[in-house]
């Protein structure tokens, strides 16, 4: 019990014995709790007669002051309790642009049927980006690419394919399937994460070396640009999933792909909303996974 809300009480009532007796304490513990108090302040509390005890006049504000700091700190208790028991909380949220448009808004609908007094703020950048928001303590949890974040926990929620984007008429646009090294010395748009993640160490690992004509720094302005006939660039198929552009759009039969998922940083103690949110994550990734397999197993019988 808070020694504040035991001096309040003996305020209240007027009697070290009554408090003693409601909080299962001996007198002479109150008493000390109370002399000790007045020691601390440098002056007495209480006047001290036969019949109890009662507030010196000038120490009224003091009183005053203890019953707004019991208050202030049964809010910390219930506002502690709350995000305990996920009736409240706040996460913060980073994402790439293609699981922000085609994952996150599925996966936040869900689990807010469950949790309707979580909050979040979501974030849409670049993988750099992200991970230099997360060291910095700006986000709780981000979702990116594995291959963007080898040293993270990582919840894996995914593949995401890599293909071929070219305007129409061009000529790999004919072709049904295409290879990686068709790209060779084709001009190509570089999208906002260059060559810094997948594409870049599979050019390097086929010693793949496209005309690089334009930097973008937003996918949807890269896609106009190939509508366009600028070039041809490759981007992540769950990006171009209804994508708006008049554009070819072709597999490699190679078959490169990257996987996607959630990563939250080593040493970080996530609060229990947090925690919650990734586990639904991870569940939401092992239910659509499930729900592909069975779609392959009915296309093939």
């Amino acid at each position: 019990m808070n020694k504040y809300e035991i001096i309040l009480d003996v305020c209240r009532t007027g009697s070290i014995s009554k408090t003693a007796a409601k909080y299962n304490y001996t007198q002479p513990a109150v008493s000390l709790l109370i002399k000790n108090f007045e020691k601390e302040l440098g002056l007495p509390l209480f006047m001290r007669t036969k019949y109890g005890v009662s507030l010196l006049p000038y120490t009224e504000e003091i009183a005053k002051s203890l019953e707004c700091i019991c208050r202030e700190e049964e809010k910390i208790r219930q506002i502690a309790a709350d995000l305990n028991s996920l009736d409240s909380g706040y996460i913060r949220i980073g994402s790439i642009q293609s699981i922000s448009y085609h994952w996150l808004p599925d996966i936040l609908q869900k689990f807010a049927e469950k949790y309707p007094k979580i909050t979040f703020e979501l974030c849409i950048e670049g993988f750099q980006a992200l991970v230099w928001k997360l060291k910095g303590n700006e986000l709780d949890c981000i979702f990116v690419s594995r291959y963007s974040v080898p040293d993270y926990p990582f919840i894996p929620l995914g593949k995401d394919e890599l293909m071929l984007v070219t305007p129409k008429g061009h000529p790999l646009s004919e072709q049904e399937e295409v290879s990686l090294s068709d790209v060779d010395q084709e001009d190509f748009i570089l999208t906002c994460d260059r060559l810094d993640y997948e594409t870049g160490k599979i050019f390097e690992m086929n010693g793949i070396c496209p005309r690089i004509r334009y930097q973008i720094m937003e996918d949807f302005t890269a896609l106009k640009m190939v509508e366009k006939g600028f070039g041809i660039t490759i981007l992540p198929r769950l990006l171009l999933k209804n994508a708006p552009f008049d554009v070819c759009v072709r597999s490699f039969g190679e078959h490169y792909s990257r996987v996607l998922g959630a990563a939250w940083l080593p040493d970080m103690r996530l609060s229990p909303a947090a925690l919650k949110f990734l586990d639904f994550a991870e569940e939401w990734g092992d239910q659509r996974r499930a729900i592909l397999r069975q779609n392959n197993t009915n296309e093939s019988s």
